[in-house]
């Protein structure tokens, strides 16, 4: 699967700019943006953009693997939260910049959980949403206003972004959904969460727990987001070549199963 690494921005095209302006304000390429949007025909003419339209761009450097929104005039954190299916509190809670979740700014960029996959040969959106496990309404969009993208036909090349499935508290930013891992790979996300305590197990499509329940522990405890991370060590060998990492919280008055985040998950 073809999931894209590195920083990616989502900007909203205005009046007056053109790619090369947008190729040196994002320390990107210009031929880089106009392949991965297909700004080509016959989707449009060459090197061509038009206010509205929203471009994904890759920024050239090395960078973490992270994608951010650019807001425009009128957005706010609601707006994004319901295009890109996350709860409000999740994109708020996960960025510093954001001191009053009332208040939002043009050009401010907002690190989404979203990630980007490069379409590939003989890719469908259907096939994309099936791995990925994010459903296909999420999928478009996500991707409203892209120059590229149909709900009947994608093409190679074109950069994709998959909402990653969160709950109102937890996010998971590693492993990202439909991504293949092995013995020891990292679990990285944030979470909002009592006594910063997260908890997580990994399942194969047998049901058999590849990883049973564990927890580590987040940064920050509630009501602040903190960063956690930890090691997915096998218990078990798998019994499926798929499986489900899901990560969760338990209720301090009755144990159950809180903000579950499901994640689909090939093991290599």
């Amino acid at each position: 699967m073809a999931i894209q690494r590195g920083t990616h921005i989502i900007h909203t095209v205005i009046p007056g700019e053109t790619i090369y302006s947008l190729a040196i304000r994002y320390e990107s390429d210009v031929d880089t943006i106009v392949r991965v949007n297909g700004i080509y025909p016959p989707f449009t003419d060459p090197f061509i953009i038009f206010p509205g339209q929203v471009l994904v761009i890759p920024r050239l450097t090395v960078d973490p693997t992270e994608t951010f929104y650019v807001v425009q005039p009128g957005d706010s954190l609601g707006m994004i939260g319901q295009r890109f299916s996350s709860a409000l509190s999740v994109i708020a809670g996960t960025n510093p910049t954001v001191q009053n979740p009332n208040f939002i700014f043009p050009q401010q960029q907002l690190r989404l959980p979203v990630f980007t996959y490069d379409v590939e040969s003989g890719d469908s959106l259907f096939a994309i949403s099936q791995k990925t496990g994010v459903p296909l309404e999420n999928i478009l969009l996500a991707n409203s206003f892209r120059p590229s993208i149909s709900p009947d036909l994608i093409y190679e090349g074109i950069k994709l972004l998959i909402p990653i499935p969160a709950s109102e508290n937890i996010v998971v930013y590693q492993p990202l959904p439909g991504s293949t891992i092995q013995d020891n790979a990292q679990l990285e996300g944030y979470a909002r969460a009592f006594e910063a305590n997260v908890l997580y197990r990994l399942v194969d499509a047998n049901d058999t727990e590849v990883v049973a329940e564990s927890f580590t522990t987040a940064d920050f405890a509630g009501p602040n987001y903190g960063r956690f991370r930890d090691t997915l060590s096998f218990e078990r060998e798998p019994t499926a070549s798929t499986g489900e990492l899901q990560v969760y919280t338990r209720s301090a008055q009755d144990g159950s199963i809180q903000d579950l985040v499901q994640l689909n998950i090939v093991f290599g």
